[in-house]
C-alpha cells in the first residue's frame, strides 16, 4: 500500500477528515491551535490512495536556540492497532521535525489502559500492545505516574456518560440518580426554594462575567488560571460551541424563604435562618438583588462537552453548593444538544485530593490513558532539553505567583 504524508494541510481538509472520526479530542482541532498563541502549529494528514487515514495537530515551540519541540496534544489520531499506519504518520512527523530543526516529538495519544466505574476496573487488553507499536518505533514512554501535574496532559480523566448502554440519552432522573447523595441534595428543590437559578450565555459579555467569578477561585485556592485574553481566544476559536453557565441568586426570594423558616422551623433551623437572613439583607443592600455566585466555561467538540474551567464566589453562601447543580444543568444542556459524554477532564489517579474527590461524587468513569511518549530527533539536544524543561517550568510558575 502506498502512503503519502502532508503537513500544512488546510483547516477545511483537516476538519473534513476529523469529522469522520468516531472520537477525537478537542486538543486535536485547529481551533485549539488558535488558543495557543505561544506555539506555532501545522495540521498534517497521512493518505492512503489519496484518502486520509491518520492525522495530527502539531504544536511547535522554540525554547532556546537549537531547542525546538513538536507536541501533538492527545495525538496522533490513528488506529494504534494498525502498526503500518502508525509507522507512516511517525515517519512523516519525524521528517517534518528534522526539516524545521526540532529536537524532539512529544505525544500523549488516547490509548486507553483501563477504565474504572462503580468500583469495577476493566483492563483494556489491547492497550499495552498499542503502546508497544510506538515503542518499537523509537518512542520513549515517560512513565505511569498518577499525579495530575506530572505530564502535559493528565493520564487519568473523569467522564460522565450522557447516554445509556444503547446510546439513548439519559433522562434527568436517571442522570442525577447516579450522583452521590451529597451532590443530589443540592439539586432541584433545594436551590429553587432559596432563589438560586441558572442560565447560559455566549460571547464577549459572557467572558467578562466568567472572569469576574474566576478571580475568586484563584484567590481562594492560590492557583493560576488564565487571563481574560486567553478566555477571549477560546471564545473566538470555538464561537457558539463555547458556552458559559452561571448560577445566580435572587436575594428577595431567599429572604422570603428564610423568613418562612424562622416562622415555622425548629430551633436549629431558626438559628441558622436568622444568621442567613442577616447576611442576605446585608448582601442585598451592598450588591443588589441578583448576584452571580458560580460559573463554568465549557466547550463542545464532536459528541463530547468539556468542562475547561470553573469558579465560584465563596463569600456568598458557599454552603448552598451552587456548583453542584450548575454542573448538572450543563450536562442537561449538552445532552439535549446531542452530546454523549460530559468530560470533567483530569484527576489524580489515586483519587487522594479534594478536586478528584469532588469530581468522583458525580460518579464518572475514570479513564486511564497510556500517558506521554517522546521521540528524540537530535539526541544531545533532546538530553539538554529534558534537563532544562522541568527547571524552566518551576521558575515560570514562581514568577507567575509572585506577579499575581
Amino acid at each position: 500500500m502506498i502512503y503519502r504524508f502532508a503537513a500544512n494541510v488546510s483547516e477545511k481538509e483537516y476538519m473534513a477528515w476529523l469529522s469522520t472520526q468516531s472520537n477525537y479530542n478537542i486538543t486535536q482541532t485547529p481551533m485549539w491551535a488558535k488558543i495557543k498563541i505561544d506555539w506555532k502549529s501545522t495540521l498534517c494528514l497521512v493518505y492512503s490512495d489519496d484518502k486520509p487515514v491518520a492525522g495530527a495537530l502539531l504544536l511547535i515551540r522554540k525554547f532556546a536556540p537549537g531547542l525546538k519541540i513538536i507536541y501533538s496534544p492527545r495525538g496522533f489520531i490513528a488506529d494504534y492497532s494498525d502498526g503500518e499506519v502508525v509507522n507512516e504518520i511517525t515517519k512523516g512527523v519525524l521528517a517534518y521535525a528534522k526539516k524545521i530543526g526540532a529536537c524532539m516529538i512529544r505525544i500523549d495519544p488516547e490509548i486507553t489502559l483501563s477504565t474504572y466505574h462503580d468500583n469495577t476496573v476493566l483492563i483494556d487488553q489491547y492497550g499495552k500492545q498499542k503502546m508497544s507499536v510506538l515503542q518499537n518505533l523509537g518512542f520513549i514512554h515517560m512513565g505511569y505516574d498518577k499525579d495530575f501535574h506530572t505530564y502535559t496532559q493528565p493520564r487519568y480523566n473523569a467522564e460522565i456518560s450522557l447516554v445509556d448502554s444503547s446510546g439513548v440519552p439519559l433522562s434527568d432522573e436517571a442522570l442525577a440518580k447516579t450522583f452521590d447523595k451529597k451532590i443530589r441534595k443540592f439539586i432541584g428543590k433545594y436551590t429553587d426554594s432559596r432563589g438560586i437559578f441558572f442560565e447560559y450565555d455566549f460571547g464577549e459579555n459572557a467572558v467578562n462575567r466568567f472572569c469576574n467569578i474566576s478571580k475568586h477561585t484563584e484567590e481562594r485556592q492560590h492557583i493560576i488560571l488564565r487571563d481574560e485574553a486567553y478566555f477571549r481566544r477560546i471564545n473566538d476559536a470555538f464561537g457558539p460551541d463555547n458556552v458559559y453557565f452561571f448560577a445566580k441568586i435572587n436575594l428577595e426570594k431567599l429572604i422570603l424563604f428564610l423568613k418562612e423558616q424562622i416562622k415555622n422551623g425548629d430551633s436549629d433551623t431558626i438559628t441558622q435562618a436568622e444568621k442567613d437572613l442577616e447576611e442576605a439583607e446585608t448582601l442585598q443592600k451592598d450588591r443588589g438583588n441578583i448576584i452571580t455566585v458560580s460559573a463554568l466555561l465549557t466547550v463542545k467538540s464532536n459528541s463530547t462537552a468539556y468542562l475547561l474551567y470553573s469558579g465560584f464566589d465563596n463569600s456568598i453562601f458557599p454552603r448552598f453548593r451552587t456548583t453542584n447543580q450548575l454542573r448538572f444543568e450543563a450536562m442537561r444542556f449538552f445532552r439535549n444538544k446531542g452530546c454523549k459524554v460530559f468530560s470533567l477532564l483530569g484527576i489524580n489517579g489515586d483519587l487522594n485530593d479534594s478536586l478528584s474527590d469532588f469530581k468522583m461524587k458525580f460518579n464518572p468513569t475514570v479513564v486511564e490513558y497510556a500517558g506521554e511518549f517522546e521521540l528524540p530527533v537530535k539526541k544531545f539536544r533532546y538530553w539538554i532539553l529534558s534537563k532544562a524543561l522541568p527547571i524552566a517550568k518551576r521558575i515560570y510558575f514562581k514568577i507567575k505567583l509572585r506577579n499575581k
